[in-house]
């Protein structure tokens, strides 16, 4: 089994993002997107369990190029293949314009599965995966959190479905799926092996055109107001009459 796992570097939300103006962000520090570690340590899984190749594509810019090597070297100390970072001609949060450049790459490269995290945490849209899905006219299932072989040309994937349930659904191949956690929790790999595998990782590089999707940008990034915070203190019926005053002047009693 020939499989693509997808890397994303997204702003570290532990550090300060700054806003330049109405459409341009700069985020301090980039990190690997957690999800998309799901689905690097699923196709490891996938690897162990059905033999075949595992290759680790991570996804930057200008900006976060340095910052997308360290999730690629994870990747190969976990197992991976072969580890491939993709430089994005421009800064680009747009996953329509990244789902586009990416199908292209990909439409001849004879995946049997390609992997992607459910979602990443600078767009909680979850769409790069679907959006790939359709540019490769590949079948596509989400919220996956486990797979196994049926045939050559098969796949029964468990799913969530909400509140609780699960779901099996038979899939074929090649086909595309959005993780949302891996069949094991993700693998520790020390610190001394990362850096081992750094300093001697082989990591290819390509460049990708940003494509110019009409119909589709950016109006602004904005700060939200801050919410007003009141603390109510005292005993537990004093707390417990100004709760009802105030559910009294917003009308909810």
């Amino acid at each position: 089994m020939k499989i693509c796992a997808i890397m994303r570097a997204v702003p570290d939300l532990v550090e300060e993002i700054e806003l330049i103006s109405d459409d341009e962000i700069e985020p301090f520090a980039y990190i690997g997107n957690e999800r998309d570690e799901h689905a690097v340590e699923e196709a490891v899984v996938l690897k162990e369990k059905f033999g075949g190749t595992v290759d680790v594509i991570g996804i930057a810019d200008e900006d976060s190029e340095d910052e997308i090597d360290e999730p690629l070297a994870m990747s190969l100390a976990k197992g991976a293949d072969r580890a491939i970072k993709i430089m994005l001609s421009e800064n680009s949060y747009r996953k329509v314009e990244q789902a586009k450049a990416l199908s292209e790459y990909l439409k001849d490269k004879d995946y049997d599965l390609i992997l992607t995290g459910i979602q990443s945490i600078d767009a909680f849209t979850g769409m790069l995966g679907p959006m790939l899905a359709y540019g490769l006219n590949l079948p596509f299932t989400g919220y996956v959190t486990e797979v196994e072989e049926i045939d050559d040309n098969a796949l029964l994937v468990q799913k969530e479905l909400g509140g609780g349930l699960m779901g099996e659904f038979r899939i074929r191949v090649p086909a595309v799926l959005g993780i949302v956690s891996a069949e094991r929790p993700l693998t520790f790999v020390p610190l001394a092996k990362l850096r081992k595998v750094m300093k001697g990782a082989e990591i290819e590089e390509e460049e990708l055109e940003i494509p110019e999707i009409e119909n589709v940008k950016v109006l602004k990034y904005y700060e939200p107001e801050k919410p007003e915070i009141v603390l109510l203190e005292g005993e537990a019926d004093e707390v417990a009459d100004k709760l009802i005053e105030v559910f009294k002047e917003i009308d909810v009693i």
